[in-house]
């Protein structure tokens, strides 16, 4: 990733996380509804950014 190009790798890994958000958050156990709520600088659980 740090080699020319790198960039590129890094934003294709980003994109296909993107494509499994919901898949990824329920991986992670319950209760993160509760953490995650977009508020007091927190992301939102149904929202996927970086």
């Amino acid at each position: 990733m740090r080699n020319d190009g790198g960039i590129n790798v890094i934003n294709e890994a980003i994109e296909k996380l993107s494509k499994r958000h919901k898949e990824h958050i329920a991986a992670y156990g319950k209760g993160n509804e509760r953490r995650l709520t977009g508020l007091h600088e927190t992301a939102d659980i149904n929202t996927f950014s970086w």
